[in-house]
């Protein structure tokens, strides 16, 4: 549990802003208040689903029952891919306009979240997909999308980005707009209960990140530090839990929460530099984006204590080493089964001046304290080998 006595350890912050229009229900069985929550809707609805998942697990059928319940026709676009390219973005859109689809139900992980939010945005602006990146305003706005999300971990269900991945260019990047907000968030934790291990433990470190990257992030207010610090607490007790009985539907109800308010924390204060480095290393090793910012993090904490000394204190207490916090971080991702160092994937130092020069595009470095030139971005990847 969070110790107490820390409220008055972070800095004040006179002025801040959140803003999060994203309508949440969770609880387990909430996946039946489908066709509740949309019955008003009377258009054309495009489903945005992985490959299998669903389908093995029943979901996918209970979710058109759903629809057929309120009425809504549906058509289904189920060639979404672990990290989402370019490519499957474009069919997407042009299924998406070639079915008249008037808004977008999102059921899976942060791929399919991801992919339906970038679908949406791409269906209603037939531009280059390189002319929507970044904070660029879009001529049309997106199709409206709704979310069932079905791991606890990419906070993609309350966030206004879409992460792609361009093979032309060997990286993620980033799409955002507050348009890309979803309008709904269906959490049902019983619909995390069938994952498989390492998808829970990716997907649960990648929350963990967002709760301490908004913790350190330069935008962080009183608001996020209340979600971050809420989030924090949730996973580092409950991930463990989850990985140990996958059916234990409290624990997985308290991480899937965790990673929501993580997300939510994100989407107000950003993610950082871990990100930013983790990108070029999850596109190059197909290595799940969890495990490599979690990874990179641990090193960026030992940068940033100097700067942020009572910040990443806490962290390291909440994860029972607040003498060494980057230690601490790397004794709680390998009791996980994960390799806490990027060389047990195959990383090499001669591919750093490569990832770094990718990873300077990246929007994540100006809400991350410090300098980050070259060399500093550099010595996380060292560090993190």
């Amino acid at each position: 549990m969070i110790p107490r006595g820390e409220a008055g350890i972070f800095d004040p912050v006179e002025i801040f802003t959140h803003h999060n229009p994203t309508r949440l229900v969770q609880g387990v069985g909430s996946v039946a208040r489908l066709a509740e929550e949309v019955a008003r809707i009377q258009r054309r609805c495009m489903l945005v689903t992985g490959r299998r998942a669903i389908r093995l697990n029943g979901l996918l059928e209970r979710v058109q029952d759903g629809l057929l319940e309120a009425r809504i026709e549906s058509v289904l676009f189920d060639q979404v891919e672990p990290n989402p390219t370019v490519a499957t973005v474009e069919e997407g859109a042009r299924f998406a306009r070639e079915k008249s689809a008037a808004w977008i139900l999102a059921v899976g992980g942060g791929s399919a979240l991801d992919a339906a939010k970038a679908i949406s945005l791409a269906a209603t602006n037939q531009v280059k997909f390189e002319d929507l990146l970044g904070d660029q305003r879009p001529e049309r706005p997106p199709l409206p999308v709704l979310t069932i999300p079905t791991t606890a971990g990419s906070g993609s269900e309350v966030s206004p980005d879409a992460f792609i991945t361009h093979l032309g260019q060997g990286d993620q990047v980033r799409l955002s707009s507050p348009l890309l907000f979803p309008r709904l968030a269906i959490l049902d934790p019983a619909v995390t209960a069938t994952l498989p291990e390492a998808v829970t433990v990716s997907s649960g470190l990648d929350a963990l990140c967002h709760a301490i990257e908004a913790l350190c992030s330069k935008r962080r207010s009183v608001f996020s530090d209340l979600l971050a610090r809420s989030a924090l607490d949730r996973i580092v007790h409950n991930l463990p839990r989850v990985r140990a009985q996958g059916d234990d539907l409290g624990a997985r109800a308290e991480m899937q929460l965790g990673a929501t308010l993580a997300g939510l924390a994100m989407a107000d204060a950003a993610t950082l530099v871990p990100h930013a480095l983790a990108y070029p290393v999850t596109v190059r090793y197909d290595l799940p984006h969890g495990r490599a910012a979690a990874i990179l993090l641990a090193a960026f904490l030992t940068r940033v204590r100097e700067l942020l000394p009572d910040r990443v204190a806490f962290v390291g207490r909440v994860l029972g080493g607040e003498q060494d916090p980057s230690a601490a971080l790397r004794t709680f991702i390998e009791s996980l089964g994960v390799a806490p160092r990027l060389g047990a994937y195959g990383m090499h130092e001669k591919e750093i001046p490569l990832f770094v020069e990718r990873a300077r595009t990246k929007p994540m470095l100006e809400p991350t304290p410090g300098e980050w030139g070259p060399e500093a971005l550099a010595d996380i990847y060292r560090l993190s080998l």
